[in-house]
């Protein structure tokens, strides 16, 4: 067992040395795989070393790896938090995995995820089962007509009676509001 842990360490070391993107790619892999299958047996200390070196690493490495990640986070309840926000701030593809299942986003991460982020971004936050009236407003306000239709299409989502009131006037005028209202 401590040969096989050895022997991953090491290997682990050679790939941090070598630059190439498929040397990266495998270390990110290999660092990931590490950090979501050892979960029982890592300490607190070893995870967040873990943590650092993903989080350092998640921008050499291509979409299509980042978002096989992402995936595997979105179901995990221990993922690291930083790790967990900054794939969710990646392009859509890699984050909407945990956009829309990962209970590790907390409202402030969402929040600014709807304030600065692309439409893509805001309507899979619309679809999540977990929408407080605070960030129904928010989406209300950052998102255009898809978005807003998006949210009142989710019967999880809570909606402010103000918010509604709001809604309600609008599909006076937009009439895709009408019907899910």
């Amino acid at each position: 067992m401590a040969e096989s842990v050895e022997g991953e360490l090491d290997r682990l070391m050679v790939l941090s040395r070598d630059s190439s993107k498929a040397a990266r790619r495998r270390l990110f892999e290999n660092m990931s795989g590490l950090f979501l299958a050892e979960d029982e047996r890592l300490s607190e200390q070893e995870r967040a070393h873990i943590s650092d070196i993903l989080s350092k690493l998640v921008n050499e490495v291509e979409t299509s790896v980042r978002r096989t990640l992402s995936e595997r986070l979105a179901a995990s309840g221990k993922a690291p938090h930083e790790l967990v926000r900054l794939l969710a701030n990646d392009s859509i593809e890699v984050a909407r995995p945990l956009l829309f299942q990962s209970r590790l986003l907390i409202e402030p991460d969402l929040m600014e995820i709807i304030e600065s982020r692309s439409k893509e971004h805001l309507l899979v936050v619309a679809e999540r089962n977990d929408i407080n009236s605070q960030l129904s407003d928010m989406l209300i306000e950052f998102g255009d007509e898809d978005v807003i239709e998006g949210l009142i299409k989710n019967g999880d989502a809570e909606i402010s009676r103000e918010a509604m009131a709001f809604l309600v006037e609008e599909s006076k005028r937009i009439d895709r509001f009408q019907e899910p209202l």
